[in-house]
């Protein structure tokens, strides 16, 4: 396999998840409208909290670079996701009556805790390259997600949701975190890029029970 094709691999490793990530009902719903607005405040105050800590991944990966040229990359990565997606969830939330309040208060739900625990011990203990396999499918799916709405045009907060996504703004994000995720493969011995490879399959499948966790709204059982 050439380096060069590391993520694609992943991504085809992957596939039997995305299919699910790509069919699920919150997408479903979203494009052709029917999604109720209660279900989509809860989802965009929850990934709110996911990406607050996303970003501390990127900041970590920013610190574990060796060179000033891949510091930079992260750091304008980072600068992105709290631009792109933080202010646009901001945006939206504000025209269906959320504050910034309570999307700063949410408390984050079990399968969201989960998941952002797991991104944040890749990136403390793991290599670059692992934190990239790792944060990489939510870059990544969410461009193919944003590239499916199309049919939900007509809705005035899920078609600025998917336009955001399939945007070449963000896709030229998503290639820069391909990019670097292969250049970090190449760089790897057979040990770390195995260890990257299970950090991108179980971050799939995080990916695949936010959405879960979103449609169903889920609470703390106790």
């Amino acid at each position: 396999m050439s380096s060069q094709d590391f993520s694609e691999k992943l991504r085809e490793d992957a596939a039997s998840i995305w299919d699910r990530i790509l069919e699920h009902p919150f997408h479903k719903e979203m494009d052709d409208g029917t999604l109720p607005l209660e279900k989509f405040r809860f989802y965009a105050k929850q990934d709110y909290a996911y990406l607050i800590e996303f970003a501390r991944c990127l900041g970590l990966a920013a610190a574990k670079a060796e060179d000033m040229e891949t510091m930079r990359v992260f750091a304008s990565l980072l600068e992105a996701s709290l631009t792109v997606e933080i202010e646009m969830l901001e945006e939206l939330c504000g025209r269906i009556g959320v504050s910034p309040i309570q999307m700063r208060e949410a408390e984050p739900a079990p399968t969201n805790v989960a998941y952002t625990r797991h991104l944040l011990h890749v990136a403390h203990s793991g290599t670059v390259g692992e934190i990239m396999a790792a944060t990489l499918p939510c870059m990544w799916s969410y461009q193919e997600i944003g590239e499916r709405l199309e049919g939900g045009a007509d809705h005035p907060i899920y078609s600025q949701w998917g336009a955001t996504y399939r945007s070449q703004e963000y896709a030229d994000l998503v290639g820069m975190f391909k990019k670097l995720t292969d250049r970090f493969a190449e760089e790897s011995g057979p040990t770390v890029r195995d260890r990257m490879r299970s950090h991108f399959i179980l971050s799939s499948r995080y990916e695949y029970m936010f959405w879960e966790m979103a449609h169903k709204m889920e609470s703390w059982p106790v």
